[in-house]
């Protein structure tokens, strides 16, 4: 009965990414997240230790994308931006 469950999450999963409801996250361990908050690409804070993920706006950000366009001459379709880095609440468990 889990894998009918599971299947289901899976298609809805699909559906609204198709919808642009949610915006996909591929990690480099094979892992994914998603993100409903802001379902368009934006940057993002990550903690190593416990995977928190802080959207994180850039007022910047058009710019550095305006900026490799025009130093690569490609039309930028999409973008991803990720900073790695350890929470405040993982630094305050060493103390």
């Amino acid at each position: 009965m889990k894998r009918k469950y599971l299947a289901t999450v899976y298609r809805n999963i699909v559906l609204l990414k198709s919808l642009g409801e949610v915006l996909e996250l591929g990690f480099s361990d094979g892992s994914n997240r998603y993100d409903g908050n802001n379902p368009y690409p934006h940057p993002h804070v990550i903690c190593i230790k416990c995977k928190k993920i802080v959207d994180s706006d850039l007022d910047s950000l058009d710019e550095i994308k305006k900026e490799a366009a025009s130093e690569t001459n490609f039309k930028i379709l999409n973008h991803r931006l990720d900073f790695f880095g350890i929470c405040s609440n993982c630094l305050a468990e060493k103390a």
